[in-house]
């Protein structure tokens, strides 16, 4: 065909080899490129399928061990949290030994056993605070699986409505339960009689007793206090205590005198005139004696001579008048002496007059003295309804340790009691006249303690007479509030077809009954028995963390050798797939330069090829 150019043989072999030449070069340049022998399936089906599927599988176990890595997190976030939570029931359990140390009866050991209980508790919160703040990503390990247990809001209404009992409530419940709360007595006082007798030794006292009914409105379970403060032949105070109530009585101040004076000497036809006054702070009991001519007269004075409104000092010089008046009549202890007349004047000074005879002399001897009474009655009574008295022994005072002075403490009983009992029969009860330690009801929180839970209403003492004197009752329920779920529960995938997993259950490291059943302080630690529970709650922590800690332990373990067998696995895998689809470098690139120098020496044969042409030039 016209205008159509006409390869010889030879030029068409050697352009194609030329052509394929070219085809290698690029196939070479793009396997050099790329590192891989094998890019599309068009290169290699059967190798570049297996590479992809094994590249896949590493792929998805690459993400389960990302997942593997975030559960592993959220196991050490659990554990952190449970080695601060054993680290604070060990401080708590330091707090109970330091409670037995200091067991006594006396204020500053009672105070110290309530701070020690205040410290507890804050503990107690922080346990429940750290176990809330120890998750990871939205799931907590050991704040429990959701259910919870609490008394019905009606049933603490129905006995907060008792009169003197409020804020009841139900701590640590481990299940639930129905409580029946009593209140039962007449609220008759005494004192504890082991403080009586001490009291007694230690100041002098006689008879000394606490009585009265506690007051419907001003009740009070508070310890009567006595102190003595003074010194021997000096003032004494008596200060009486019963709660916030005070009474200070003074006694013994020896400023009474009663005190002779020579108004008018006996001389020979003039009668002697003497006087005898009476003064100073009087009390009832006080001794005054006027001796005249050998013969003693002693009056005591009484509470009627001493009481509000009354001139004691007349008081005592009339009856002093009175009895030397009668030993001077016919066939007294005075009569036919030197003494006549004797006469009282309205300030309380007596006037001793004598007897004169013409001739002689004659004169009267009158001396006198004063001393402190030997026994004193002492009687208060108190708005709670407590009355506490007693009589001062003078002797016996001045006689004890430190002349008597000092504090006693005698511990009240009221005859009031709080009864809880249980669905099955058991049954608590805190009775104030019980002794301290030994379940004694007082002012303030009281606890019953159960196996399903613990009993919590605090009494007020000023008014929860009027509860016992109605024989008041009332019921309290507990009951399951929330359900338990697996929300915190963390489920990990050990394998890409999710035929191996392995979950790990969240644990309850709070306080509650359903966690560590580790229950706040009872009673201030007023008793043994609260301290008891105290320690047994802590161990029950203590053996609950060791579970958990070993628990999380053996998942962390096992999580964590899957997650490395799974990197190392999907390592393997990666390699495999290399192994299908990798070229070898230097293989591609010595394959590369042959390609190369054969595309020259496919281009210098052309040429060759094309010369047997361009000899026809040469004929022009």
């Amino acid at each position: 065909m016209a205008g159509n150019v006409t390869l010889t043989a030879s030029m068409r072999t050697n352009l194609l080899q030329l052509q394929s030449t070219q085809s290698q070069i690029d196939k070479k340049q793009n396997i050099l490129s790329t590192g891989n022998k094998i890019n599309s399936a068009l290169d290699g089906p059967t190798s570049f399928f297996a590479a992809k599927g094994l590249n896949q599988r590493a792929g998805d176990l690459t993400s389960l061990k990302d997942a593997m890595g975030q559960s592993i997190s959220t196991i050490q976030a659990a554990d952190k949290g449970l080695t601060s939570i054993d680290s604070l029931v060990d401080q708590a359990k330091g707090l109970t030994t330091a409670a037995y140390a200091a067991l006594g009866n006396d204020a500053a050991s009672i105070a110290t056993r309530k701070s020690l209980a205040s410290q507890f508790n804050t503990l107690k919160d922080q346990i429940d605070k750290l176990a809330a703040d120890s998750g990871y990503q939205g799931k907590n390990l050991i704040n429990g699986n959701g259910m919870s247990m609490d008394s019905t809001s009606a049933s603490r209404a129905a006995v907060n409505t008792i009169v003197g009992v409020d804020n009841a409530r139900v701590t640590n419940v481990i299940s639930a339960d129905t409580y029946a709360i009593r209140i039962k007595g007449d609220g008759s006082v005494e004192g504890k009689t082991a403080d009586i007798s001490t009291a007694e030794n230690a100041h002098g006292l006689v008879g000394l007793k606490l009585s009265g009914t506690m007051s419907s409105t001003l009740g009070s379970f508070s310890d009567v206090q006595i102190e003595v403060r003074g010194a021997n032949g000096r003032t004494r105070d008596f200060i009486v205590k019963d709660g916030d109530e005070s009474r200070t009585i003074s006694y013994f101040d020896n400023t009474q005198t009663i005190e002779a004076k020579l108004q008018t000497a006996a001389t020979s036809g003039v009668a002697q005139v003497s006087t005898v006054n009476v003064s100073g702070t009087i009390e009832e009991g006080d001794i005054f004696t006027i001796t005249v001519e050998g013969q003693s007269f002693s009056y005591t004075a009484t509470s009627g001579d001493v009481s509000v409104g009354q001139n004691a000092a007349a008081n005592v010089a009339t009856r002093l008048q009175a009895s030397i008046t009668s030993a001077i009549a016919t066939g007294g202890r005075l009569a036919g002496k030197d003494v006549a007349t004797a006469s009282v004047g309205s300030s309380g000074t007596i006037t001793l007059t004598g007897n004169t005879t013409a001739g002689v002399v004659r004169e009267m001897t009158v001396t006198t003295s004063a001393t402190n009474a030997l026994t004193k009655k002492i009687s208060e009574s108190f708005a709670s309804g407590t009355i506490v008295s007693f009589t001062v022994d003078r002797r016996l005072l001045e006689a004890a340790n430190n002349q008597g002075n000092g504090i006693s403490t005698i511990e009240k009983k009221v005859d009031l009691q709080i009864q809880v009992t249980n669905s099955n029969g058991a049954q608590v009860t805190r009775d104030g006249m019980n002794g301290r330690g030994d379940g004694k009801l007082d002012n303030g929180e009281q606890s019953f303690t159960f196996d399903s839970g613990t009993v919590r209403l605090n009494v007020d003492a000023k008014t929860i007479k009027q509860a016992a004197s109605a024989n008041c009752s009332a019921n309290i329920v507990t009951k399951q509030i929330s359900d338990a779920n697996t929300s915190n529960d963390i489920t990990v995938q050990l394998n890409e077809r999710n035929t191996n997993s392995i979950t790990v259950n969240a644990v309850n490291l709070s306080t509650s009954g359903q966690g560590l059943q580790m229950d706040a302080a009872q009673n201030g630690w007023m008793d043994r028995a609260d301290i008891d529970k105290a320690v047994a709650g802590l161990d029950h922590a203590k053996a609950t963390i060791r579970s958990a800690s070993q628990n999380l332990s053996t998942n962390l373990n096992i999580i964590t050798t899957r997650e490395s067998f799974t990197k190392e696995f999907s390592d393997v895998l990666t390699e495999g797939a290399s192994k299908l689809t990798l070229a070898d470098q230097n293989e591609e690139g010595a394959s590369l330069l042959m390609l190369q120098t054969r595309q020259q020496l496919g281009t210098i044969a052309l040429s060759l090829a094309n010369q047997s042409q361009q000899s026809i030039l040469r004929l022009f």
